[in-house]
């Protein structure tokens, strides 16, 4: 079985998070977007002591570890779920503005043509 290049997902809140243990096994990447209003939060919690003027341009990447900060922002709490099921499938992490998440799994091409899929879609 090929494996999809990326898997978009819209904030659902836990409905997001309890799909992704599922995506895990057939996606090369996922990719989750959050309502633009968390931006500023999510500066704020991965970016501590920055000065108020400060652009809040987010570029933040690591281990599963990283959702426990991003859980830190209220509303986004249900990511720390995700740090198990993450770390056992040695995915990495990624944080970037505009607030999105990425999840990048072992072996992810990330220079190729991606086909986008949309699961609300039907796709």
């Amino acid at each position: 079985m090929e494996k999809e290049p990326l898997i978009k997902l819209p904030w659902r809140g836990r409905e997001t998070i309890e799909s992704i243990p599922l995506l895990l096994e057939g996606a090369q990447r996922i990719e989750i977007t959050l309502p633009s209003n968390y931006n500023h939060a999510l500066f704020e919690t991965l970016h501590p002591g920055e000065p108020p003027a400060q652009l809040e341009e987010i570029d933040a990447a690591g281990g599963p570890e990283l959702l426990a900060h991003i859980a830190a922002v209220s509303g986004l709490e249900e990511f720390r779920l995700l740090t198990g099921p993450l770390t056992a499938a040695r995915a990495r992490v990624r944080v970037s503005s505009p607030a999105k998440v990425f999840i990048i799994l072992p072996g992810a091409n990330l220079k190729s043509n991606e086909r986008i899929i949309h699961p609300e879609a039907g796709e």
